[in-house]
Protein backbone atom coordinates (compact mmCIF):
# COMPACT_ATOMS: atom_id res chain seq x y z
CA UNK A 1 0.00 0.00 0.00
CA UNK A 2 1.40 3.38 -0.97
CA UNK A 3 1.74 6.28 1.45
CA UNK A 4 -1.04 8.09 -0.37
CA UNK A 5 -3.38 5.10 -0.11
CA UNK A 6 -2.64 4.80 3.62
CA UNK A 7 -3.44 8.49 4.13
CA UNK A 8 -6.73 8.19 2.24
CA UNK A 9 -7.68 5.04 4.15
CA UNK A 10 -6.84 6.71 7.47
CA UNK A 11 -8.96 9.72 6.60
CA UNK A 12 -11.89 7.51 5.61
CA UNK A 13 -11.63 5.54 8.85
CA UNK A 14 -11.44 8.75 10.89
CA UNK A 15 -14.48 10.21 9.16
CA UNK A 16 -16.45 7.03 9.75
CA UNK A 17 -15.49 6.99 13.44
CA UNK A 18 -16.56 10.61 13.81
CA UNK A 19 -19.94 9.86 12.23
CA UNK A 20 -20.45 6.97 14.65
CA UNK A 21 -19.52 9.21 17.59
CA UNK A 22 -21.88 11.93 16.39
CA UNK A 23 -24.73 9.42 16.04
CA UNK A 24 -24.13 8.09 19.56
CA UNK A 25 -24.02 11.59 21.00
CA UNK A 26 -27.24 12.52 19.22
CA UNK A 27 -28.97 9.58 20.89
CA UNK A 28 -27.51 10.68 24.23
CA UNK A 29 -28.72 14.24 23.65
CA UNK A 30 -32.22 12.96 22.87
CA UNK A 31 -32.35 10.92 26.10
CA UNK A 32 -31.13 13.89 28.12
CA UNK A 33 -33.85 16.07 26.64
CA UNK A 34 -36.47 13.41 27.38
CA UNK A 35 -35.28 13.36 31.00
CA UNK A 36 -35.44 17.14 31.29
CA UNK A 37 -31.68 17.57 31.53
CA UNK A 38 -31.59 20.50 29.15
CA UNK A 39 -28.31 22.01 30.35
CA UNK A 40 -26.46 18.74 29.88
CA UNK A 41 -28.15 18.26 26.49
CA UNK A 42 -26.85 21.68 25.40
CA UNK A 43 -23.32 20.63 26.38
CA UNK A 44 -23.66 17.46 24.33
CA UNK A 45 -25.01 19.49 21.39
CA UNK A 46 -21.94 21.72 21.59
CA UNK A 47 -19.67 18.67 21.33
CA UNK A 48 -21.72 17.35 18.40
CA UNK A 49 -21.31 20.63 16.56
CA UNK A 50 -17.53 20.61 17.10
CA UNK A 51 -17.35 17.04 15.80
CA UNK A 52 -19.32 18.05 12.70
CA UNK A 53 -16.77 20.79 12.03
CA UNK A 54 -13.93 18.31 12.43
CA UNK A 55 -15.67 15.80 10.15
CA UNK A 56 -16.20 18.46 7.50
CA UNK A 57 -12.53 19.45 7.65
CA UNK A 58 -11.47 15.83 7.24
CA UNK A 59 -13.81 15.45 4.26
CA UNK A 60 -12.21 18.50 2.63
CA UNK A 61 -8.74 17.06 3.22
CA UNK A 62 -9.83 13.67 1.86
CA UNK A 63 -11.26 15.29 -1.27
CA UNK A 64 -8.01 17.23 -1.78
CA UNK A 65 -6.01 14.02 -1.39
CA UNK A 66 -8.16 12.27 -3.96
CA UNK A 67 -7.92 15.23 -6.35
CA UNK A 68 -4.12 15.34 -6.00
CA UNK A 69 -3.93 11.64 -6.77
CA UNK A 70 -6.10 12.13 -9.86
CA UNK A 71 -3.94 15.03 -11.05
CA UNK A 72 -0.75 12.97 -10.63
CA UNK A 73 -2.01 10.07 -12.74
Amino acid sequence: MTDHAMIVEGLEISISALVQSINGLMKREEKLLENGQNARAREVRSVIERLYVLRNELILILNRQKQEKTELT
